[in-house]
């Protein structure tokens, strides 16, 4: 291949992409467009190597396309709802976490726990309440102490 041959064949390939980059940004149908590309190409015959490039050209180009641009501002709204997601997932960790610390203290000191404490911790989503049911789990004798005390909880909770 000639020095002036690689140049027309740069030329050309440059032309087409040119070309086909208006076309696709033109709005005409897909249909429309592979009929004008077909005419250019009837037109305008690339070597193999050149039609392969001009192929990963136009796919990258075409990608590039479908990607919606994102700007600084919706980037940094994106981090921080990330963010308040994590937190978020953190704090239910540890109400989980507090959750599943007062049952377990309640079935170490006492054996099985009746349904109705474990539903009554479990719907409580205040960790300082928690911690304080954990400290009564903890210390309270009787089990039964342990399950009126539950409703105190309920009416502190309904005043927060």
């Amino acid at each position: 291949m000639r020095t002036g041959d690689s140049f027309t064949y740069g030329t050309k390939i440059l032309f087409v992409l040119i070309y086909v980059r208006i076309l696709l940004e033109s709005g005409l149908s897909r249909q429309d467009i592979r009929q004008l590309f077909r005419f250019i190409d009837w037109i305008m015959v690339l070597p193999e190597e050149l039609a392969i490039s001009f192929k990963t050209e136009i796919k990258s180009y075409e990608e590039a396309r479908k990607m919606r641009y994102v700007t600084s501002i919706e980037r940094l709204a994106k981090q921080e709802g990330i963010e308040e997601g994590l937190q978020e997932g953190r704090q239910l960790g540890v109400i989980q976490s507090s959750q599943d610390s007062v049952i377990e203290v309640l079935e170490t000191r006492f054996g099985e726990v009746p349904i109705t404490i474990i539903n009554a911790v479990n719907n409580i989503n205040d960790s300082s309440v928690l911690k304080t049911l954990l400290k009564r789990a903890i210390s309270i004798p009787p089990l039964a102490e342990f399950q009126q005390f539950l409703p105190s909880i309920k009416i502190l909770l309904l005043m927060q």
